[in-house]
């Protein structure tokens, strides 16, 4: 969701760009404000795409943990259970 809000930030502004340029317009200005444009909406997805990876992995990390006290609990009560 937050790279779709990055696009179309992106696209605004090189529509705001374009919109005033008051000169004749050229098609190298314009590809180089598109290529501009692209770079740093590519930048900020793969930030994006960086920090939803990091929070998958933090996620399972938590849930690994989670896990292995549910198994230390359950022996524990088995213990106390078998030692009565």
């Amino acid at each position: 969701m937050k790279q779709s809000y990055t696009v179309l930030f992106a696209l605004f502004i090189m529509f705001g760009l374009s919109a005033c340029d008051r000169g004749e317009p050229t098609a190298e200005g314009t590809s180089a404000t598109i290529e501009t444009t692209l770079s740093e909406t590519t930048e900020a997805a793969e930030e994006a795409a960086d920090e939803v990876v990091g929070a998958i992995d933090n996620a399972i990390e938590a849930m690994d943990e989670m896990a292995d006290e549910a198994l230390e609990d359950a022996a524990d009560s088995i213990e106390e259970l078998s030692s009565e």
